[in-house]
């Protein structure tokens, strides 16, 4: 019976307003804030691991197209492929097949 009374003071805010409970509200406060920053900083955490996720993710899509890029501009620019590209828009330009010489002064 002493188990009810005691339940039904702390529902009806009996126990709260007790000397013993109020000495105890500034670390209540505290422990309060405390929570709530913790959870706080757990979202901001998680929001800017996202963050950096997607930048690393675009950071690889970057070097990818880089190194796509970079390769069809070796490829275009290899002599037989220029060659090859002059014939089709047919240009009068030719291969030199005389090698080059060394011009002393």
């Amino acid at each position: 019976m002493a188990d009810a009374h005691d339940i039904q003071s702390w529902l009806n805010g009996d126990k709260l307003r007790s000397q013993k409970i109020r000495e105890q509200y500034p670390l209540i406060g505290l422990i309060v804030v405390l929570v709530f920053l913790y959870i706080l900083m757990g979202y901001q955490s998680a929001k800017q691991q996202h963050r950096l996720t997607d930048t690393k993710k675009e950071m690889l899509d970057a070097k990818f197209r880089y190194m796509t890029i970079s390769a069809q501009l070796t490829n275009a620019t290899r002599q037989s492929q220029v060659i090859e590209s002059l014939h089709i828009n047919g240009s009068a330009l030719q291969e030199n097949t005389v090698p080059p010489t060394k011009i002393n002064k």
